[in-house]
C-alpha cells in the first residue's frame, strides 16, 4: 500500500503524463495579434472560420486570415478549391500550407484551401443528422391548423456521402378535408476528381390535395460544380430517372424522364443561408410532358444548432390529371436543430 506522500506523486505523475499526451496531440494555432491557441482542429467552416476544440475553452473559432502559423495537427482532410482532397498532418505558415501523407508531402499556398476537417475515426462521428418543426395557425371563418416536421440523417465517408430526409405536412381544416404531403428521399454521392461526381437517388412522394397516391423516383446523374467560393457553390447536374406514378382513381404509369437541374447554396457572414435545388423532368416517353421541382430553405442561425427556418417547394406538370392544377406550392415556417 503506498504512504500518502508516494500517492500524491504518483497522482501528480499521472496527471503531468495526461497532460504531455494531450498536448503531443493538440496543434498551437498562432494567431496575427500574438495570441495562441492549443487544441485540435475540428473544421474550416463555410464562411471562412476555423473552428478549434481545446481543453479549457470548448469551441473557439477564429477567422482563417487572422491565422499566422499552425505548428503540426493531427491527420485531418484538406480540400482545394479545384475539388482535389489531401489527407495527412498539416503546417501553416504566413504564406503556404503543407500537407505530411504517409508517402507524399503537399505545399500549396493558402488561399488553394478551400475546406479543412478532422478525419473521423469510427462511424458514429461520420453520421450527421437534424429535426425541423412548424406549427401555422389560422382563425376565422374557416379555422386551419398546419403541422410540418421532418428530419434526416447522413454519412460522410472518405470518397462518398449518403443521406435520407423525411418531410411530412399535415393541413386540418374545420370545414375541409384534412390533407397530408409526404416524401421520403434517399440519395448516394460519390466524388470524383476536379469537383465531378455521381449520384444515385429514390425518392418517394404522396400528396392528397393533388390526389397523388404515390410517385417513385429512381435514377442517377452525374454533375460538376461550376463555381466554388467560400460562401457560394453551384452546382449542375444531368441524368435520368425511371418515373412510377399513381394518381387517385387512375392506374398506375411508368415513364422515362431525362433530369436536368442545379443546386445553389450561400453561406453568409451572420449565420444566414440559403439552400436551393431546381430539377427540371422533361418526359422521353409522353410526348409534350414537363416536370419539374424546386426545393428552397433560408436558414437564420439563432444559437449554438438551433435555427430559425423558411422552406419553399413548387411541383409544376404540364400535364396534370383532370381537375389538378399545374403547380403545388407551399411555404412552411419554423425551428431546425441540427445534431
Amino acid at each position: 500500500m503506498l504512504s500518502p506522500d508516494r500517492e500524491s506523486h504518483v497522482r501528480v505523475m499521472l496527471s503531468v503524463i495526461c497532460l504531455l499526451f494531450s498536448l503531443a496531440n493538440a496543434a498551437e494555432i498562432h494567431l496575427r495579434d500574438g495570441s495562441v491557441i492549443v487544441g485540435t482542429i475540428l473544421s474550416l467552416e463555410d464562411n471562412d472560420d476555423l473552428v478549434i476544440d481545446t481543453e479549457h475553452m470548448d469551441k473557439v473559432t477564429v477567422e482563417w486570415e487572422a491565422v499566422e502559423k499552425i505548428s503540426r495537427t493531427q491527420v485531418i482532410e484538406v480540400e482545394l478549391f479545384n475539388g482535389q482532397r489531401l489527407f495527412g498532418e498539416v503546417t501553416v505558415d504566413d504564406k503556404e500550407v503543407s500537407i505530411v501523407g504517409d508517402e507524399t508531402t503537399v505545399t500549396l499556398p493558402r488561399d488553394r484551401v478551400f475546406y479543412i476537417t478532422e478525419v473521423n475515426e469510427t462511424f458514429w462521428e461520420s453520421l450527421e443528422a437534424y429535426t425541423d418543426l412548424s406549427m401555422n395557425i389560422t382563425r376565422g371563418n374557416n379555422e386551419t391548423t398546419q403541422l410540418s416536421f421532418g428530419g434526416g440523417v447522413g454519412y460522410v465517408g472518405r470518397d462518398f456521402e449518403t443521406s435520407i430526409d423525411a418531410t411530412s405536412t399535415i393541413n386540418e381544416q374545420t370545414d375541409g378535408q384534412d390533407l397530408r404531403r409526404s416524401t421520403l428521399a434517399g440519395s448516394y454521392t460519390y466524388r470524383l476528381p476536379r469537383n465531378w461526381q455521381a449520384s444515385g437517388l429514390l425518392q418517394f412522394e404522396s400528396d392528397e390535395q393533388q390526389g397523388l397516391d404515390l410517385r417513385t423516383l429512381i435514377g442517377g446523374s452525374i454533375g460538376n460544380r461550376i463555381y466554388n467560393q467560400r460562401r457560394m457553390r453551384l452546382d449542375l447536374f444531368s441524368g435520368l430517372v425511371l418515373n412510377s406514378e399513381q394518381f387517385e382513381g387512375q392506374a398506375k404509369t411508368e415513364s422515362l424522364e431525362a433530369l436536368l437541374g442545379g443546386a445553389y447554396q450561400m453561406r453568409g457572414k451572420r449565420g444566414v443561408d440559403i439552400d436551393a435545388t431546381l430539377a427540371i423532368l422533361p418526359s422521353l416517353t409522353e410526348s409534350g410532358r414537363l416536370r419539374a421541382q424546386f426545393d428552397g430553405a433560408l436558414s437564420v442561425d439563432l444559437f449554438s444548432d438551433l435555427d430559425f427556418k423558411l422552406t419553399f417547394y413548387d411541383r409544376y406538370d404540364s400535364q396534370p390529371p383532370e381537375g389538378n392544377e399545374t403547380n403545388d406550392t407551399g411555404f412552411t415556417l419554423g425551428l431546425s436543430w441540427t445534431y
